[in-house]
């Protein structure tokens, strides 16, 4: 079983370099920059950061990326995986697939099937910092026998061709931790490969509670939608079980049960989550943490200490040192 890990340390990734990537992973880049200025050097620089490969025990995959993006570019998958996740652990990606756009943000992860026939596009604007965990199963992986082989039978069973849904607090906290380790180490490899199943466990039990929900009226799900627009565009309002009950035309129990299943989260856990990626977009704007939690819908700073120190693995106040 391969468990090689390759790690680029901290520095600049040029075009060129996007062009090997392309050819080992099956991606097709493209760069506005050079269509624009044709004379560009493919020596110009993409991204600044730290890119680690690795291939798990079990046979998944794993590319950890922890870059600033200094040009936009666009990818094109070619290779086909037989289910493929990406996770948004800081920063926002847009993706499209079979035509339709997708807007995954920190804390959120995207499943899917890729082949020939369904390719996924995505696009990342200059000037934002990423980070991110892809996962693939590759056709000819060691992956054949065991526990992901039986993942993979469960998640078609469920004919959801793509999902996206929120990923757990405890187990964005165990990637953060997962990360400070030795790269390359005994434990590291452990802890990723046990958080990784349990990312797809999760996902597949989101996907199996999605299929159910199609049973559901259209017009339930549009409320249910509703609902959580509505907690991700106001998330700093004082909110109740029973208030948001009456916007959803539901009961408070069946809006409990409802959206955990289609969002895969309590509703007051996507609220959380809604309201500390608010205080972090203020903290980098230079708010100090009193400010970004008031301004967030913490009324108290040490509450919002803690839950974003659960949340992110480091306190508000070193958000800036970070960065």
């Amino acid at each position: 079983m391969n468990n090689a890990t390759s790690r680029h340390p901290s520095r600049t990734f040029s075009v060129s370099e996007f062009m090997d990537f392309g050819e080992r992973y099956g991606i097709d880049y493209r760069f506005p920059m050079l269509l624009q200025k044709p004379e560009l050097p493919h020596a110009s620089p993409v991204l600044q950061g730290e890119v680690e490969e690795m291939t798990l025990p079990c046979g998944m995959c794993v590319t950890h990326s922890d870059v600033q993006v200094l040009q936009p570019y666009e990818t094109t998958s070619r290779h086909s995986s037989p289910l493929y996740m990406l996770v948004v652990l800081e920063g926002c990606v847009r993706l499209t697939l079979n035509g339709q756009d997708h807007v995954l943000r920190s804390g959120m992860a995207f499943s899917s099937r890729l082949s020939e026939h369904q390719t996924m596009r995505a696009r990342h604007p200059a000037d934002c910092k990423l980070r991110t965990l892809s996962l693939g199963l590759y056709p000819d992986g060691a992956w054949r026998t065991g526990m992901l082989e039986s993942l993979i039978r469960e998640w078609e069973t469920c004919q959801t061709p793509t999902l996206i849904w929120q990923v757990p607090g405890f187990l964005l906290s165990g990637l953060q931790y997962a990360q400070k380790c030795a790269p390359g180490s005994v434990p590291r490899q452990l802890m990723l490969e046990g958080l990784i199943l349990q990312l797809f466990g999760h996902g597949l039990s989101v996907c199996q509670a999605e299929r159910g929900q199609r049973l559901a009226a259209s017009g339930e799900q549009q409320r249910l939608e509703m609902i959580r627009r509505l907690l991700e565009q106001a998330p700093e309002n004082d909110y109740t079980l029973n208030e948001l009950a009456q916007r959803a035309a539901m009961s408070p129990s069946s809006l409990r049960g409802k959206f955990r299943a289609v969002y895969g989260c309590s509703v007051f856990d996507y609220l959380r989550d809604c309201r500390l990626e608010r205080a972090r977009g203020f903290l980098l704007e230079g708010y100090s943490v009193q400010q970004a939690a008031w301004m967030s819908g913490y009324q108290h700073a040490t509450n919002f200490s803690t839950a974003f120190r659960r949340r992110y693995g480091f306190p508000p106040g070193d958000v800036l040192k970070l960065c």
